[in-house]
C-alpha cells in the first residue's frame, strides 16, 4: 500500500509540474498572438477610432474598430483562442471549439437586401443558431481547394457572389461561416485564424466587400 501511495504522489507531482510549465508557455504564446493580431489590423485597417475588450486575461478579445471607409463604417472582431495555459482543460476545448476562432462582422453604409450563408459541414455541433432557417433554400457550394460546404440562401445569385467573395479575400479552407444578412444589415464571417495570414484577410473584406455587394459601385 504504501508503494501504491508513493507512486500516486509521484505521479501528482509531477503532474502539477507539468501543469504549472503548461501554464507559463500557454500564457505566453496566447499574449503574443493577442499583440500579434492587434498590430496586424492595427497596421492594415485606416482606423478612426478603437476600442478593446479583454476575454478572461488570455483566452482573447473584442475589437470595435470605426474605420475611414467610403463603404464600411465598423468593423468588430472577437477573437478567442484555446486556452493553452491549461493542461487539462485545451483537450476538451479542442473538441469543442476546434481550435481558435475569429469572428468578424462588418457594418456596411449600404443596405443588405437578402440573406445568404455558406457554412462548413459539420463544424456547428448542435447546428447554426441560424433564426431564418425555415425561410432559406439549403444547397451545396464548394471552392477550388476546400470543400464540404452547405448553404443557405433567398437568392442563389448571392451565394455565387459569397463564393467569389471569398476566393478573392482568403484562403476557403479556414472558413467556417460567413454570412450576409440583411435584419441587421451586416456581414457575418467565422474563420480559424492564421497569425501570418488574417490581418491581411480583413484588409481584403473590407476592401472587396462593396465590389461584391454594394449597388453603388
Amino acid at each position: 500500500m504504501n508503494g501504491v501511495s508513493g507512486n500516486l504522489i509521484f505521479i501528482i507531482v509531477v503532474l502539477a509540474g507539468i501543469s504549472v510549465l503548461q501554464f507559463y508557455q500557454g500564457r505566453r504564446l496566447n499574449v503574443t498572438l493577442m499583440k500579434h493580431y492587434v498590430q496586424g489590423f492595427e497596421g492594415k485597417l485606416k482606423i478612426r477610432d478603437q476600442l478593446y475588450t479583454w476575454i478572461g486575461g488570455y483566452v482573447g478579445f473584442k475589437a470595435d474598430y470605426d474605420i475611414n471607409d467610403n463603404f464600411i463604417k465598423k468593423v468588430e472582431m472577437t477573437l478567442t483562442l484555446l486556452p493553452r495555459q491549461s493542461l487539462f482543460w485545451l483537450p476538451f476545448s479542442y473538441s469543442v471549439k476546434r481550435g481558435d476562432r475569429l469572428y468578424i462582422v462588418l457594418r456596411p453604409k449600404f443596405q443588405i437586401h437578402s440573406d445568404a450563408h455558406i457554412l462548413k459541414k459539420f463544424y456547428y455541433l448542435f447546428g447554426a443558431s441560424i433564426s431564418e432557417t425555415k425561410d432559406l433554400t439549403k444547397g451545396e457550394v464548394g471552392f477550388s481547394d476546400a470543400k464540404g460546404f452547405y448553404t443557405l440562401y433567398e437568392e442563389e445569385n448571392d451565394i455565387q457572389k459569397l463564393r467569389k467573395f471569398v476566393e478573392a479575400s482568403m484562403d476557403p479552407k479556414r472558413l467556417r461561416h460567413i454570412a450576409v444578412v440583411k435584419e441587421t444589415n451586416v456581414l457575418f464571417c467565422l474563420i480559424k485564424p492564421d497569425p501570418y495570414k488574417t490581418a491581411d484577410e480583413i484588409k481584403n473584406l473590407v476592401e472587396n466587400f462593396p465590389k461584391y455587394f454594394s449597388e453603388n459601385i
